[in-house]
């Protein structure tokens, strides 16, 4: 029997809470932080091949159809365009061999582009980078297209080249933050 007193007596102080103890709310709080590191995404790239024209006229000009870079960016950018070889003129280059001809031809007028029109004003290309566009505000998600056109005039000076050999210069684009 004193046993069962015991126990009614636990289980009356568990349910009455122990006592005379108060119920108490408790709360606690987080602060967050993060720091966005300065960003640029290309998301789209010309061709990595542009064959402009096949047998073009001394005189005539070809110009490229509308080229794009998409970017997205949170800070300010920019688009430098250049190219590798000397004055932006095209060299003499062996398909087979896949690499410049040693001592080859070299075009009289160098590449030129414009970010204007398909009408210009054109800018020769040339192995120190060119701003396509500078101090472009940040794009947001939706981002931003920026489009070009290359240009090439051919020359009396140019000589034809036989099969397997054309004229070509690789075309180089930059995009970046802060210029």
């Amino acid at each position: 029997m004193q046993h069962r007193a015991i126990l009614w007596i636990a289980v009356i102080c568990m349910v009455l809470g122990w006592g005379t103890g108060k119920a108490q709310r408790e709360s606690n709080s987080t602060m967050v932080a993060v720091n966005i590191a300065e960003s640029i995404a290309v998301v789209a790239w010309p061709d990595g091949f542009l064959d402009l024209d096949r047998g073009i006229m001394p005189g005539e000009e070809v110009v490229s159809p509308l080229l794009t870079i998409g970017v997205k960016a949170n800070s300010l950018w920019g688009i430098e365009i250049s190219c590798d070889l000397p004055d932006g003129r095209m060299k003499e280059y062996d398909q087979e061999l896949g690499a410049y001809v040693p001592d080859g031809s070299l075009v009289t007028h160098p590449m030129e582009w414009s970010a204007a029109s398909s009408s210009g004003p054109w800018e020769p290309l040339s192995v120190a980078p060119s701003s396509i566009v500078a101090n472009q505000t940040p794009t947001g998600d939706s981002g931003e297209e920026v489009k070009f056109y290359l240009r090439f005039v051919a020359d009396y000076g140019d000589r034809p080249l036989p099969p397997g050999l054309d004229y070509r210069i690789v075309v180089q684009y930059t995009a970046g933050l802060n210029f």
